[in-house]
């Protein structure tokens, strides 16, 4: 093979390497942020209750 199909594979596979990092660190933000917000939902829930184990409005 020539100097420049081995150039043009280097380029795509490095480049294909960082688009694929890319896509996986923003994921990986979506799924902790999703999580976030899941957790501070329960937490505000579990705040509201009363040591009873009920919501002030169901007394």
């Amino acid at each position: 093979m020539s100097d420049s199909v081995f150039a043009f594979l280097k380029i795509a596979l490095v480049f294909g390497i960082v688009l694929g990092l890319g896509f996986w660190q923003l994921w990986v933000l979506r799924r902790d942020r999703k999580r976030g917000e899941a957790a501070a939902r329960a937490e505000g829930r579990a705040s509201r209750e009363t040591p009873s184990g009920r919501t002030p409005s169901a007394e």
